[in-house]
Order: C-alpha cells, then structure tokens, then sequence
C-alpha cells in the first residue's frame, strides 16, 4: 500500500511538470506568431520605443480578439490593433474565451 501511494505521487508530479512544460512552450509558439503578424513597425510608427502588454482572447474560429493595450499611445494602440484582431493563430492548447496576457516590446526608428 504504501508503495502504490509513492508511485502515485510520482506519477501525479511527472504529469504536473509535463502540463508545465506543455504550457510555456504554448505561450513562446503564441508569442512567435505574434511577433509575425505584427511584422516590421518602422513604416507605420516612427521613433516609438515602448513596451506594452496586450490583453486579448481568441474566439471559436481561433482568432485573435484584442481586450485591451496598456499603452497611453493611441497610435501604438491602433497599430497593434489593426494588426491583431481577428487574425487567426494555430496553436495548440488555446481556450477560447479565456483571457492571454503578451508582453510586446515594439521598436522603431
């Protein structure tokens, strides 16, 4: 009995650290896609170097659907706006109609 329950722990912290594991690999594939959709911003912004956090859901076709920017700059929020909403990402493990927080770093000269 009492080695059933250290195999169960076992068991049960190899799944937790694989779930982990699984997540932050999530996250840096979402954040690639991202940074490709946004592209290059030296044309459409000039002199902007900001960081901003982008809160945003994705809806049942897998689209993004921008919450909000935390930007005082509504020329950076429309950019990035134009950009990302309802354009379409294909990771896997994305709840739609959760909310996703992405730091952004956007630079131009």
């Amino acid at each position: 009995m009492k080695n059933l329950k250290i195999i169960s722990a076992i068991v049960a912290l190899a799944f937790l650290s694989l779930s982990f594991t699984s997540t932050t690999e999530t996250k840096e594939e979402l954040h690639q896609q991202i940074v490709k959709l946004i592209g290059d911003s030296s044309e459409s912004l000039s002199k902007v170097n900001l960081e901003v956090n982008v809160t945003f859901t994705l809806n049942n076709k897998s689209e993004i659907v921008v919450i909000s920017i935390n930007s005082d700059n509504d020329v950076v929020d429309q950019f990035v706006k134009s950009k990302l909403n309802y354009k379409k990402v294909s990771v896997k493990d994305l709840n739609p109609g959760e909310l996703y927080h992405i730091p952004l770093v956007i630079k131009s000269e």
